[in-house]
């Protein structure tokens, strides 16, 4: 009888070493990538999340990619009728907002909505967004979307992946 709870207790430890193995690895490799779920109701005016998104507009969205030239170029969206457009600071920021105006004064009236993103770290959306709006002739609403690129590349809806 002694044997069995000395076993039944060598076993207890090693399946509790085990478990506090897996959840420090889970703590330093894996959680910092998880992005916490989105609370619409808990983010400032300006922000929209993804969910939130999809059903007010559905796919009716204008995408401004704030995201460096680079990380534009190694992944980006794949969408039809011109609904992406690349908008960077820079040199060459009003010539990109200047190629995608157009698009943007029409949103509105097709019942579009225009969103910004970039990195979930990057403030270029937050940036490149006020910009915009500072213009004052885009009728259309103006969002950054939370968790940026990171929350579009896991939509594969969007993605098409």
């Amino acid at each position: 009888m002694r044997g069995t709870i000395e076993q039944a207790l060598r076993l207890g430890f090693i399946i509790l070493g085990l478990a506090v193995v897996i959840y420090g690895v889970d703590a330093l490799v894996f959680a910092p990538r998880r992005m916490p779920p989105c609370v619409q109701e808990q983010l400032p005016p300006g922000r929209i999340c993804l969910d939130s998104l999809l059903q007010r507009y559905g796919n009716k969205v204008v995408w401004i990619d704030a995201r460096s030239e680079a990380d534009f170029e190694l992944n980006h969206l794949m969408l039809n009728e011109n609904r992406m457009f690349p908008i960077r600071k820079g040199a060459a920021l009003q010539e990109q907002v200047d190629a995608a105006m157009e698009r943007m004064l029409a949103a509105k009236d097709l019942g579009e909505c225009i969103v910004v993103f970039c990195t979930v770290d990057c403030g270029s959306s937050e940036e490149i967004a006020a910009h915009l709006r500072s213009l004052g002739i885009i009728e259309a609403p103006i969002y950054v979307l939370e968790g940026g690129w990171d929350i579009l590349r896991r939509d594969t809806k969007l993605t098409g992946k």
